[in-house]
């Protein structure tokens, strides 16, 4: 998967939202077979390297990341096409304890990081933004605001796809730039790209709706 699978996802379910959801999971199994599940198979400190005083962290913000980036397309699919309302509601929370979990996770692997002040505070900035585009989509239906629910549910899985833009973008620009550089880039580029590209999509159609009107 390379740059920006998560764009938006018009908030009403459809074939090309289903394909877009379809190629989200592809790259989440891709992302986990390559880049998540080594550590979980390989538990010693040469898989692990600098990450292996705080292993317990970094596991657990793999292992919830792993549930949030499955559960987040049958999720959304769910939501958006108004099936399941029991599962879609048990999996949100679910979806919503990963991303917490994780999130805290985060936050002290971006708190204690080797990779710099850059990449620390992206991660941390990420963290920020997947606890808080969650929260809101759990405040909004908790008060019947399905619309802005979708949305910002939306939102939260574009965050959550950052974990698979951040492997394939570090990628494409490692062998251009020294380490500290390339990595302090893409934790900040991952999530705040995507989102910003997700917005416009989300905010052009609802303009472009009014002008045909």
């Amino acid at each position: 998967m390379n740059g920006t699978v998560a764009v938006a996802v018009e908030p009403r379910a459809g074939r090309g939202a289903a394909a877009i959801l379809s190629l989200a999971a592809m790259g989440a199994l891709v992302f986990i077979g390559v880049a998540a599940l080594p550590y979980l198979l390989r538990m010693d400190e040469a898989q692990f390297k600098q990450y292996w005083p705080m292993r317990g962290w970094l596991l657990a913000h793999i292992t919830m990341g792993m549930v949030a980036i499955l559960t987040g397309p049958v999720q959304l699919w769910l939501g958006l096409s108004d099936r399941f309302p029991a599962l879609h509601k048990n999996l949100g929370f679910v979806y919503m304890a990963a991303v917490t979990l994780g999130a805290v996770a985060g936050y002290y692997l971006a708190f204690n990081t080797s990779g710099g002040v850059v990449f620390g505070s992206g991660l941390a900035a990420l963290a920020t933004a997947w606890l808080a585009t969650t929260g809101m989509a759990f405040l909004a239906i908790k008060r019947h605001l399905y619309e802005q629910h979708k949305e910002w549910m939306i939102r939260s899985y574009v965050v959550t796809f950052a974990f698979v833009i951040f492997r394939a973008f570090d990628t494409m620009i490692a062998s251009r730039m020294p380490l500290l550089d390339h990595i302090g880039i893409s934790a900040w580029f991952c999530w705040s790209v995507p989102l910003l590209l997700n917005e416009v999509v989300l905010q052009g159609r609802k303009i472009i709706r009014v002008r045909a009107d």
